[in-house]
């Protein structure tokens, strides 16, 4: 249920398309970083307040580091809001980050729509519209897929009038919550199972 309910969208009507592209003539690619394993996170692990957090291949951080002055000089830091574009995995998941800053790894790729379209595109609606059809463009299955970013430059994609987009988005996020609570009440259903059939088998 939770899988079928992710990949529906909403059908833009063709009145109402204001522009389309190219993934690569409407957004900016943004810079993600290498070098950050978990070696050295582990070994970096933020002694202050002020962290930013790290972002791979979903809307959670897989760690923080300190902001300070030798991570500004090692890693590329971003300012928020952005989509995140997973590479690796679940290759082609869309997620919004709205961290005022943050840092990408390179089994991911942040992108921005360019100034001039910055005001035409809500990153909520078109995370929630266009992560199943880029999660299906994907080479490989989850787990082993890959999404390179040329493949994610050259697709081609629609975008409605704003107010459109807004509607929709509140749908969209709606839906993740609706998925959310599914997948929790299934785990938890799950684990009860599990205990009574330990507590029956002993």
């Amino acid at each position: 249920m939770s899988l079928l309910l992710n990949n529906l969208r909403i059908q833009v009507p063709a009145d109402l398309i204001v522009r389309s592209g190219t993934v690569a003539t409407l957004f900016d690619f943004l810079s993600n970083n290498q070098g950050l394993t978990e070696e050295y996170l582990y070994s970096h692990q933020p002694t202050t307040a002020e962290k930013l957090p790290i972002y791979s291949t979903s809307h959670t951080p897989i760690g923080y580091i300190d902001n300070a002055e030798a991570v500004k000089e090692r890693f590329t830091i971003l300012d928020g809001p952005l989509l995140l574009v997973a590479r690796k995995g679940y290759a082609g998941r869309l997620s919004v980050l709205k961290d005022a800053r943050l840092i990408i790894h390179e089994d991911a790729y942040a992108i921005r729509p360019k100034d001039e379209f910055n005001a035409q595109i809500d990153l909520d609606w078109f995370a929630g519209h266009y992560s199943a059809e880029f999660q299906a463009s994907r080479t490989g299955m989850a787990g082993i897929g890959d999404f390179p970013r040329e493949r994610l430059k050259r697709i081609t994609v629609i975008i409605p009038r704003l107010s459109f987009q807004k509607q929709c988005a509140k749908l969209y996020v709606r839906r993740a919550d609706i998925c959310n609570r599914y997948a929790n009440l299934r785990d938890r259903i799950a684990d009860k199972l599990n205990t009574a059939i330990q507590i029956a088998c002993t």
